[in-house]
């Protein structure tokens, strides 16, 4: 008669490559899904600049002709920076900073404008898991440059 040892192991190595793969593919979908979500930052910021290098052109004639200077009309330079956002269907909200020269008092004309954009990154496999979306932000900002001379304006 033969005796058979060991019966009590039969099947755990099934359990230990059910857990692994699981954790294999998890990780798969952290590593796909970060650099997603990294691609989604870079475009979030730079459709932010492009909206807020729109939005810098509004300059406030009226100030300018009378002698106050160059100005950003901030009215002026949302409704352009959202009329560029609009064409492109993937930002879903806007938010324009408008930043006023310190020694002009804050009115409706700025020096410099920021534009923040969020926008959803759809996931590839961290679906799988519950993570369907992934939040990202995206900042532009837009100066003034008066002075061809100096970078930066003045």
């Amino acid at each position: 008669m033969r005796v058979c040892r060991g019966g009590r192991d039969r099947g755990v190595i099934s359990i230990f490559v059910a857990i692994s793969a699981t954790m294999m593919l998890l990780m798969l979908g952290i590593t796909v899904d970060a650099g997603g979500r990294l691609r989604a930052i870079e475009e979030a910021d730079a459709l932010a600049q492009e909206a807020a290098r729109v939005g810098g052109q509004q300059i406030d004639e009226a100030t300018l002709l009378s002698g106050g200077g160059y100005r950003i009309n901030t009215a002026a330079a949302y409704a352009a920076a959202t009329d560029y956002l609009r064409s492109d269907s993937r930002y879903k909200d806007l938010r324009l900073v408008a930043e006023s020269d310190p020694n002009n008092p804050p009115q409706a004309l700025a020096t410099s404008i920021t534009v923040v954009i969020n926008m959803q990154y759809r996931t590839a496999t961290l679906g799988l898991f519950g993570f369907s979306n992934l939040s990202v932000q995206g900042h532009g900002t837009a100066k003034l440059a008066t002075d061809p001379t100096r970078p930066g304006g003045p």
